[in-house]
């Protein structure tokens, strides 16, 4: 149980120990041309064509993940907690391949993460580098990829976040990462049905 609970700490905390380098920018997505405003050619006033970002803020992107570095560092997992948009979505999946997924509420997220936080390795080194895809002004997906190191171990994954701008800060609204779905038991969800 404590292995798994290390495990679970140190790719959820990732960003914690990480070195937040520069991702490069993601460059905005073409307007749809020759459209009437708000819309494609001969489609509807609305969809994605209309909320393509006008100014994608990495720099409040890059704050929103130097600020939960720093608090899985410290242990804090109250602060770390401030910067998710609860209900929080948390996805993974099984040794099977399927499709697992939770709506955590702050209480559950902290019940899960302070154990976490207080198990997180000593000796783990971790690279992180987060590249955000804007979707709009106010929401975002970033692709992580997470090295750690702890002796001669060495391991390698990717995951991602989608995080939405909310009272002029970003926060976590869903966070992805493969392998879970096998040690958590119920909290991950069931698969979806065929």
């Amino acid at each position: 149980m404590r292995l798994f609970i290390g495990l679970m700490v140190c790719c959820l905390a990732a960003p914690a120990l990480a070195d937040q380098g520069e991702a490069p920018a993601a460059a905005p997505p073409a307007a749809a041309a020759g459209g009437p405003p708000g819309g494609p050619p001969g489609g509807p006033p609305g969809g994605p064509w209309t909320r393509t970002p006008g100014k994608p803020d990495k720099k409040g992107v890059d704050e929103l993940f130097k600020a939960s570095g720093e608090a899985w560092k410290k242990g804090d997992v109250n602060a770390a907690a401030e910067l998710i948009d609860f209900p929080v979505t948390m996805v993974t999946d099984n040794a099977k391949g399927e499709y697992l997924q939770a709506q955590w509420t702050k209480e559950k997220w902290i019940a899960e993460m302070a154990p976490a936080m207080q198990g997180m390795p000593k000796d783990a080194k971790m690279t992180h580098k987060h590249t955000p895809h804007f979707l709009s002004d106010s929401l975002a997906v970033v692709v992580e990829e997470t090295t750690m190191q702890m002796g001669k171990e060495k391991a390698k994954w990717t995951g991602f976040s989608v995080i939405t701008l909310k009272d002029g800060k970003w926060r976590f609204k869903q966070m992805a990462e493969a392998g879970w779905g096998d040690t958590m038991g119920g909290d991950a969800g069931k698969p979806a049905a065929k």
